[in-house]
């Protein structure tokens, strides 16, 4: 008997515990990634980085995200979905710590870039595999409802990531939710 790799031995159909784990994962990934997005002003008065240097450390993930998308997404199928997953969570983990841990002065670049590549290729990971995951694992109205959640945590991952940074440079601007209301007599 002969496995085709990358295809299931078993007939395992997901359940809602898998697909909220895949979710949630991809949130995560969208937190860290886009963060850099919202923030992106400060971390370069913090770092001591010209304005060129933060707009590609911005661009870089998107950039070596688009490069490799589609040559993971067919190496995933060869080695395997979840491990493909698995190691983008990794990338995107140690790509968030170099950010974190960027030092300022002359290698604040290097560790920038370097984390924002990284997690370029982590998406480039994550999404596809993911996604194949979904299509694996559900068929039917199931996978109808699986991918539609999948795409509202990948999208809503992003729009949350916004929302969040917005609130807080307004909280920290000391702007409230409430208007001031002028009181008439």
């Amino acid at each position: 008997m002969t496995a085709v790799v990358g295809t299931p031995s078993t007939a395992y159909q997901g359940n809602d515990k898998l697909l909220y784990g895949i979710i949630l994962g991809v949130i995560t990934f969208w937190l860290f990634a886009q963060t850099v997005l919202n923030i992106a002003p400060d971390m370069q008065k913090d770092l001591g980085l010209d304005a060129s240097m933060m707009n590609n450390a911005v661009a870089i993930t998107a950039l070596f995200s688009g490069i490799f998308i589609v040559v993971i997404g067919g190496l995933a199928d060869r080695i395997g979905r979840v491990k493909t997953v698995q190691i983008g969570f990794l990338l995107s983990i140690v790509g968030s710590l170099l950010i974190a841990l960027a030092p300022t002065g002359s290698l604040a670049t290097t560790f920038l870039l370097v984390g924002r590549a990284l997690q370029g290729v982590s998406a480039a990971c994550i999404m596809p595999a993911s996604l194949a995951l979904v299509k694996t694992y559900w068929d039917g109205p199931a996978r109808q409802r699986a991918v539609s959640l999948w795409s509202i945590g990948s999208w809503g991952g992003r729009v949350s990531v916004r929302c969040s940074a917005a609130w807080s440079r307004r909280t920290s601007a000391g702007v409230t939710s409430s208007s001031p209301r002028s009181s008439s007599p």
